[in-house]
């Protein structure tokens, strides 16, 4: 499982792993703007799909700075090599981002892993990327990202759907549900192991 905590091995043993989570009660009366708002809220710190969007984007930004700074080196060395990084780096840094903070943004309102949304993070995102290079640029940028979105969107579900993992499943772990269903079950437990105790109380006073 995604837990290995010793201290946490006995609640998660007693946790049967349902067929469908999306089917599970601590779940499934949650709607989409639920999911996003669980998802954005940075009270714990950043949620998983936000670590994956910071992720993505430092990456990104990474391997922009990169391939601008050795195709800027070419023309120069260190000065343009820091320039060109910075040029390619600051731009892939947004794009990264806003690709994957789109992307799981809907993933997380469908509760789905899917192709679309990657699709159209992608078109966003290579829209954004291409503006200032006026409305071919754009209409390029568009086309690229779609195409380059629904490559990446085909490959994340086809894993997804390899590997068994939901987004309701990952939801379950990542978010801790299932410390607040082992909670309300073991409250549950507690309550009806007292309410027999009780009532074979009352029946011995009676005799």
């Amino acid at each position: 499982m995604l837990i290995s905590n010793e201290k946490d091995h006995d609640v998660v043993s007693e946790v049967n792993r349902p067929k469908d989570f999306n089917e599970l009660d601590i779940l499934k009366n949650e709607t989409g703007w639920d999911r996003l708002r669980t998802m954005y809220n940075l009270q714990s710190g950043l949620s998983a799909e936000l670590q994956f969007v910071e992720k993505g984007a430092l990456y990104g930004g990474l391997a922009g700075a990169i391939f601008g700074g050795v195709n800027f080196a070419r023309i120069a060395k260190e000065i343009l090599f820091y320039r060109g990084a910075w040029r390619f780096g600051w731009r892939t840094f947004l794009f990264s981002g806003l690709y994957v903070a789109t992307a799981l943004s809907a993933s997380v309102f469908r509760n789905k892993f899917g192709i679309a949304e990657h699709a159209a993070a992608g078109a966003l995102s290579g829209a954004l990327f291409k503006a200032n290079m006026g409305l071919r640029g754009t209409i390029a940028g568009t086309v690229l990202g779609t195409a380059l979105g629904s490559m990446c969107g085909t490959s994340v579900y086809f894993l997804t759907k390899l590997s068994g993992v939901t987004m309701g499943e990952f939801r379950y772990w990542s978010h801790g549900y299932w410390k607040k269903e082992y909670k309300e079950k073991k409250m549950k437990r507690q309550a009806e192991t007292q309410a027999a105790q009780s009532s074979v109380e009352a029946q011995e006073t009676k005799q």
